[in-house]
């Protein structure tokens, strides 16, 4: 049903939120193609890779590249990440002014040594204080809502996420995601879920879930068991983003695999010429995944610089799988 002809899910402050699946900002994934594709899809709405406000002082490119959005991204949100208030609220007014995103998301839950090493990210969370400022800071600064992301806290001996959330919220902040790892957790396969419920159950704004939804029925458990508004799925939507369409990957057919493959490529191309492939290669590599082809097959298709003859052999191997399977 086209989002018009319905009602929202929920609001983030006052901007609707048509559905309940979310891809999640990631580092090198969460490019203006790959969000595109998603939103297309179904996901809710698109967050920015995270925006360095140390780096974007000194105009770095690649961090205004990162704030590209098209329009049928929006709701489009834009992540910013460090740990210094004032500069967190400077650059957080620039970017609401000079690229119009719908709302600002304050990442607090990266566990990345490059960013908790300095401070910023999931290491913030042992700085309530300086959480407070930053929330004080970014909330005047910008009229749009400003949103967090958060893990459960640095380790198992200092899970402070609903003094996190709470600090935000009272701030201003309008939803909270919670991812249910701490920081030193990482990536790993524990996962703590029923913390999600009971920051449900505790905060007056939307709470979204995140950690270890891998597929379809992982996310209908999430909701179930913690009550949570909308579930922002990572990693698994790299070699999946029709789960955001509540489609597991067996359920989609290998034409329909290449085809998304084919126009990603061409998308990343046309947006940047001189340097789609090898970030394409990430995205090519997840889609192949099931089909085990061949060593020398994925490798030339991994290694291939040429566009035209990537297309070719992209047709090739969907020609020959499709004869397979017939």
């Amino acid at each position: 049903m086209p989002e018009a002809d319905r009602g929202p899910d929920f609001y983030i402050g006052d901007i609707p939120i048509y559905g309940r699946l979310i891809l999640a900002p990631m580092d090198g994934l969460s490019d203006a193609t790959f969000r595109r594709i998603t939103r297309h899809l179904g996901s809710a709405y698109s967050v920015s890779e995270f925006i360095n406000t140390l780096d974007f002082m000194y105009s770095k490119v690649y961090q205004r590249k990162r704030l590209f959005n098209h329009e049928d991204e929006r709701p489009f949100v834009a992540q910013i990440l460090d740990n210094d208030p004032g500069r967190m609220a400077e650059n957080a007014a620039y970017i609401q002014e000079r690229f119009k995103p719908d709302m600002i998301d304050v990442n607090l839950g990266c566990p990345a040594r490059t960013v908790s090493g300095r401070g910023a990210g999931c290491a913030l969370m042992k700085s309530p204080e300086l959480v407070k400022q930053i929330f004080e800071q970014v909330c005047k600064a910008v009229s749009i809502p400003v949103t967090v992301k958060i893990r459960l806290g640095w380790d198992e001996h200092s899970m402070n996420y609903m003094e996190i959330a709470s600090i935000a919220v009272e701030r201003g902040a309008k939803a909270v995601a919670l991812h249910a790892r701490t920081k030193k957790m990482g990536f790993g396969k524990t996962v703590r879920w029923e913390h999600i419920a009971i920051l449900k159950k505790a905060m007056p704004v939307p709470v979204i879930g995140n950690g270890e939804v891998c597929n379809v029925a992982d996310a209908k458990r999430m909701f179930e068991e913690t009550g949570c508004d909308a579930v922002m799925i990572g990693r698994a939507a790299k070699a999946n983003p029709w789960i955001f369409s509540w489609r597991d990957r067996e359920e989609v057919s290998v034409e329909e695999v290449f085809y998304l493959a084919r126009y990603q490529l061409r998308q990343m191309l046309e947006a940047n010429p001189e340097n789609a492939i090898m970030p394409f290669r990430k995205y090519l590599k997840a889609y192949l995944e099931p089909y085990n082809l061949p060593r020398e097959e994925l490798k030339t298709l991994l290694t291939l610089s040429e566009p035209e003859r990537l297309f070719a052999l992209i047709d090739a191997v969907q020609d020959r799988l499709m004869a397979e399977t017939n």
